[in-house]
């Protein structure tokens, strides 16, 4: 346990540490618009075109700002709902007695409706980020992508159990 705590607290401070560090860089990418970022639950509700370490002109720092500040979905009104959505979903699973299936698969509906709209308007964010910026920094963006894939498979490969001895 004490070990856990340990390593829980040194992993803090390094993310601490490196957040600074991030906040300092010169042509860091601009912030995630309203409802993204840290705040997503899985790979594809933060950025898909990571800006990081890619040089931007003037004028394409202008294009991103003008698109991170202009008009949003308002997620907030998506949250509540979702919010509203769990709540049904509590209420049918608590309730005492046999399952009301129909209920429970429209409730779901509803969910899986929300999560595709969300996602839809996620995407096409990413594509005026993409349409801002060049063929060379696309390719940087996917030389990079596929050099963290890389080490994302090298370390899933090295964090597997070993096989079981042989009898």
């Amino acid at each position: 346990m004490m070990k856990k705590m340990l390593l829980a607290a040194a992993v803090m401070t390094g993310l601490a540490g490196t957040a600074g560090h991030a906040a300092l860089a010169h042509d860091a990418p601009p912030p995630p618009p309203p409802g993204e970022g840290c705040g997503g639950h899985g790979p594809h509700h933060g950025h898909l075109l990571s800006l990081h370490g890619i040089t931007l002109t003037s004028a394409q720092h202008k294009k991103l700002a003008a698109l991170m500040h202009g008009d949003h979905p308002d997620f907030r009104a998506d949250m509540e709902q979702e919010r509203a959505l769990h709540k049904q979903l509590r209420t049918l699973l608590t309730t005492p007695g046999t399952v009301d299936q129909a209920s429970l698969t429209s409730v779901e509906q509803q969910l899986d409706a929300l999560h595709q709209k969300r996602e839809a308007q996620r995407l096409q964010f990413e594509v005026k980020i993409h349409d801002i910026l060049t063929p060379d920094q696309l390719a940087q963006i996917k030389d990079r992508q596929d050099k963290i894939d890389a080490l994302h498979e090298q370390l899933h490969a090295l964090m597997e159990p070993p096989p079981p001895p042989q009898k």
